[in-house]
């Protein structure tokens, strides 16, 4: 058994690390908890666990045994990606902590497409047409629910009962991260994501860009729907809307009720600290404003590798311990840039990402060889 710890604040997400640093400059000591254990995420909790990752979230079981005994009861609970797939979990954790961000129903309103894409075709909110039953075809995507991160998105004809198919847009991927009391809804900023694609996931999250500028009708229309939504959906704290600018028209795709990959692109620790307040009802206030574009882009191995000695450059984050070994398809790190605008710093991230992963190439130590 391992003694309880006196963390102040749990952090849960798939990849903690942006959440827990944001946290440690506001003060927090911090229990994170999420499926890769990094070196920076490390160094800035109190305590960390890597817990096991299964069918698109969090073995639930090993989750809890771990916050159990790490944490007194009572203590706060933010989360990022992870446990939208299973939103009874959330409600398990909500007894016995203090949940900072959407309670399970909230998450379940959002996530059931049949529930979801009826209320915006009932607020005239436009989205590609959604299908639950019959054939597919290269007009559809099949989509898995409450699924994240692009690798549930398939290409296929038949649905698993827990799939729904999307129709296909052709367009730019964009998306608006927001705050919301309840009361009050605030735009933080506006992105565009990439994907970073491999045969068996086509649709995996690549990377995404901040602070990006759009035709003002665009934006604009982003904008409203989140404001119009967030009241209707109950949404609190942070949270983000991800849409496909297509032409002159933006269609909304899904909302992701928790912290997302964008907060990594503004504004950490006053951003973090707008969401516990937030999430406890208060109001919101102006953020910092930022000028500067960030990009962040997730690089993924080709081959089994392993990165022992490696010097890590300041602008890789998520890196690995040196005993971690990679299978083939793995996220090694995360690579950051920031440039004067998002098309600059676009292209600083990807020049590094080149760099980094020729770098590796040549260092790596490939296990069994």
């Amino acid at each position: 058994m391992h003694a309880r710890i006196s963390a102040n604040l749990a952090i849960i997400a798939v990849c903690a690390r942006p959440y827990v640093a944001a946290a440690a400059q506001l003060g927090y000591r911090i229990a994170a908890f999420d499926i890769f254990n990094d070196v920076q995420t490390r160094r800035f909790s109190l305590q960390s666990r890597a817990v096991r990752f299964q069918n698109g979230g969090f073995d639930a079981e090993d989750l809890w045994e771990q916050l159990i005994t790490l944490l007194a009861p009572g203590t706060p609970v933010i989360y990022g990606s992870g446990l939208e797939i299973q939103p009874a979990l959330l409600d398990r954790i909500s007894e016995r902590f203090l949940l900072m961000g959407n309670a399970g129903e909230v998450v379940d309103r959002v996530k059931q497409p049949r529930q979801f894409f009826g209320l915006l075709d009932e607020l005239g909110i436009a989205h590609p047409d959604v299908r639950h039953k019959g054939d597919g075809g290269p007009e559809w995507l099949i989509k898995r629910v409450g699924g994240s991160g692009g690798t549930h998105i398939r290409e296929g004809d038949t649905l698993a009962p827990d799939e729904y198919f999307q129709r296909r847009i052709d367009g730019k991927a964009v998306s608006v991260l927001c705050t919301s009391n309840g009361a009050e809804t605030k735009v933080v900023g506006i992105n565009e994501q990439w994907t970073s694609p491999v045969r068996a996931q086509p649709y995996r999250f690549g990377g995404i860009v901040g602070n990006v500028r759009l035709p003002q009708d665009i934006e604009s229309e982003m904008s409203n729907v989140a404001v119009r939504l967030a009241p209707m959906l109950g949404l609190r704290g942070l949270f983000s809307l991800d849409f496909i600018w297509s032409g002159e028209r933006v269609l909304l795709l899904e909302v992701n009720p928790r912290l997302s990959a964008s907060f990594d692109l503004y504004a950490q620790a006053p951003l973090l600290e707008q969401h516990i307040h937030a999430c406890q009802g208060g109001g919101l206030y102006s953020l910092p404003s930022q000028r500067l574009s960030r990009a962040a882009h997730i690089l993924y191995t080709v081959e089994p590798l392993q990165v022992a000695g490696f010097n890590w450059p300041e602008w890789a984050t998520d890196t690995p311990e040196a005993d971690v070994q990679f299978a083939p398809g793995e996220p090694i790190c995360t690579v950051q840039a920031e440039a004067a605008d998002a098309e600059g710093a676009k292209a600083l991230v990807f020049a590094r990402a080149r760099e980094l992963d020729a770098q590796l190439r040549t260092f790596t130590r490939t296990p069994g060889k």
